[in-house]
């Protein structure tokens, strides 16, 4: 029940800060003031809400505070760290031997102590940690600087006593204060954690136990026994650590180990507890509040504002108000272009249902289908339009959350247009003549390019001309704003007669005379197509599809790609047109057993050349791939995430088109769901791309 409403209220469109404080009257028992905080809990709070300080995620990761420490303090306080990565598998963890600690550093409370290893612990730790790597934690509890790290695992050796006992754990909650007596500092020890017989007490910066108040301290119900201070040898020496480590911020909670004689540091913490931990009485709460001077201006970010600016806006108040009611009102009408979409593509659902769904395919009952959508519009925050292409009626529905689907969201496009792209150099990729003459400056392998055509220019004599000064006889006509394959039309010459055929009508075939160019055209040689692809099927140029993708760390990652094979009597590949696709292995470049097409028909050989599918190595792949993330490497300043069209003669790849991949759903359909890829499911998070709390 406490999950559900958790969940509810997670989901629900109420305000963000609302939320929160929905969610900490039913933890705390009051109603919070996050505007003007006074208790410990509620300061957390703000600080989730309003803090920009960019050195939280560093000092957070417990894997880049390393760094931290060691520039702060030095390497001598630092844990070993026996492995560290994306991911382990239990023959890596297992290979660790024993007495040693595995942990996440993205999240709190991901910590497995293993003290004798075996086989059978090893796979259960890594399935949990696997587990813990798909969260994004920082989404879920709202701390925004856990939310930008990337999740990895690591793992330490244990550190305990000469009889084994794990070391003391000491919590320095350290106050940065105006006054003349310097910081206030309050430690928490605990005591047989992970044991029955768990309980805490809570001293000053000398060791004495607490008596602010006259009652025990107690935090989240766990019991305080007011156990005297332990007899630390180096007890100094590690409080003066922890000062240094907490050097610059208002507050927060330094953890360090005593253990043989030596000092450790353990975390950096920044909101206890995520600002609802219930501390027993609550006038501690209040009286915690109060050591912390929260000081908005120590909330500032770690790259400060250039002078040049803070003069600008210190100077021109009118300036400052107009730039801000132009962000307010930018931010409104985003807020009701994204409610007016989803409301109107929530009336269609039932519409879509009875004219998406291929009911030769999917013989799930209706009704059942309609809760499909539902679930997918609402829980997941997309669109059902790739249901039946990606024929999610067969996967389970936790798989469905990996599946991007078409990018239809306005807070998803605008936030891309930000991060990963630039809205006005859409032009390169929607404009074909534009892109064809980009390309040719990269010196990119290309088809021959004879001309471009409008829909006044007379058009027999100038394909004559086109014929005339060519070897060819097939000449591609294609819109320069066109995509999907619509408006493309063939142009073929038999001796002295020239025919059109156009992709909507692929069959009747016309002379220039009786047809009428609907748009401005680019006029294209078609590609001599090598002779295995041709004996797949010769009736069209059977072209691949890359995704790509450039990471932040600038590095082209290649997403996935498939073989676009053109069917019946159409001279076009794309799956718009009746083409269908099989998905290409990236490592050998073969073709997957089966292919499918738009409607969720899946084949094992080709329907006109009965061509088995699996059968097929495309050939010159390395240099394929290479030319792929070549073209990624030059548009990145332009675009991000891009969809490559390329072609294949018998000497090699040739680039066809460049395209805005931001609708996955009929890659999908082919490759898979692209979130299954831990990287561009970063990637996403980092762009934006995901606006819906489908991953918390």
């Amino acid at each position: 029940m406490k999950a559900l409403a958790l969940s509810l209220i997670r989901h629900s469109p109420l305000p963000t800060e609302f939320q929160e404080k929905l969610l900490f009257f039913g933890k705390m028992g009051y109603w919070p003031n996050f505007q003007k905080p006074r208790s410990y809990n509620e300061k957390v709070n703000w600080r989730k809400l309003r803090s920009t300080n960019k050195l939280y995620v560093k000092c957070a990761d417990k894997l880049a505070v390393r760094e931290y420490v060691r520039e702060r303090i030095g390497e001598e306080y630092l844990v070993p760290v026996l492995f560290s990565g994306p991911s382990i598998t239990p023959d890596e963890l297992l290979a660790l031997g024993d007495n040693i600690v595995v942990k996440t550093n993205h999240d709190s409370g991901s910590v497995h102590l293993i003290r004798e290893n075996s086989r059978e612990t090893a796979e259960a730790v890594c399935e949990k940690i696997a587990q813990s790597l798909k969260v994004n934690y920082g989404r879920r509890t709202r701390e925004w600087w856990y939310a930008r790290i990337r999740p990895k695992v690591f793992v330490e050796k244990l550190l305990s006593d000469e009889d084994g006992t794990p070391a003391w754990d000491f919590k320095f909650f350290i106050f940065q204060r105006p006054d003349p007596e310097g910081p206030k500092i309050l430690i928490e020890v605990d005591f047989e954690r992970n044991t029955p017989h768990h309980h805490r007490s809570f001293y000053d910066e000398h060791g004495n136990l607490v008596d602010w108040i006259d009652a025990d301290i107690v935090i989240d119900d766990v019991p305080n026994h007011r156990t005297p201070f332990p007899k630390l040898s180096r007890y100094e020496e590690m409080r003066e650590a922890a000062l240094k480590l907490a050097e610059g911020f208002d507050h927060v909670r330094v953890d360090m180990y005593h253990v043989r004689e030596k000092v450790y540091f353990g975390e950096m913490t920044f909101s206890e507890g995520g600002g609802r931990s219930r501390w027993t009485p609550r006038t501690f709460d209040y009286l915690l509040g109060s050591f912390w001077d929260l000081n908005p201006k120590n909330e500032r970010p770690v790259e400060p504002i250039p002078a040049v600016r803070q003069q600008v806006t210190r100077q021109d108040p009118v300036k400052r108000v107009y730039q801000s009611g132009k962000k307010g009102l930018k931010n409104l009408l985003e807020s009701l272009a994204v409610g007016t979409d989803r409301f109107l593509r929530f009336l269609s659902l039932p519409y879509l249902v009875a004219t998406s769904v291929n009911r030769e395919e999917c013989r799930r009952n209706s009704i059942l289908v309609y809760l499909d959508f539902l679930y997918i519009f609402f829980r997941l925050g997309g669109y059902p339009d790739h249901y039946t292409a990606c024929r999610l009626w067969e996967k389970p529905k936790s798989e469905w959350k990996f599946f991007y689907g078409r990018g239809y969201d306005p807070r998803a496009i605008a936030r891309r247009n930000r991060r990963a792209r630039r809205a006005e150099c859409d032009v390169l990729f929607e404009d074909k003549e534009v892109c064809y003459q980009l390309c040719q400056s990269f010196g990119f392998p290309l088809p021959a390019q004879h001309a471009v055509l409008d829909p006044n220019d007379d058009l027999e004599p100038a394909l004559t001309d086109i014929f005339d000064q060519s070897t060819t006889e097939t000449l591609y006509l294609k819109p320069v704003g066109g995509d999907g394959g619509r408006g493309v039309c063939v142009a073929s010459k038999r001796g002295e007669h020239i025919t059109l055929r156009e992709s909507s009508a692929p069959s009747r075939a016309v002379s220039p005379r009786e047809f009428a160019l609907s748009f401005r055209s680019v006029v294209q040689e078609r590609v001599t197509q090598h002779p295995d692809l041709d004996a797949l099927f010769p009736g069209a140029l059977n072209t691949v599809r890359i995704a790509s993708l450039f990471t932040p760390e600038k590095d082209v990652h290649i997403v996935g790609a498939f073989l676009r094979i053109g069917r019946g009597d159409n001279f076009v590949d794309n799956g718009d047109q009746g083409g269908i696709g099989a998905a290409i292995n990236l490592d050998s470049g073969q073709l997957a057993r089966h292919a499918s097409d738009n409607r969720g028909q899946e084949f094992e050989q080709h329907p006109d050349t009965s061509f088995a599918f699996g059968s097929l190595t495309l050939p010159h792949w390395p240099a394929l791939i290479e030319l792929a993330r070549e073209v990624l490497r030059r548009f990145a300043p332009y675009n991000k995430f891009l969809g490559m069209d390329i072609g294949l003669s018998p000497f090699g790849p040739v680039l066809i088109e460049v395209n805005d991949i931001f609708d996955c759903g009929r890659f999908e359909s082919v490759v898979g769901p692209i979130f299954k890829d831990p990287d561009v499911l970063r990637c996403a998070k980092e762009f934006g791309l995901i606006t819906h709390r489908r991953f918390d």
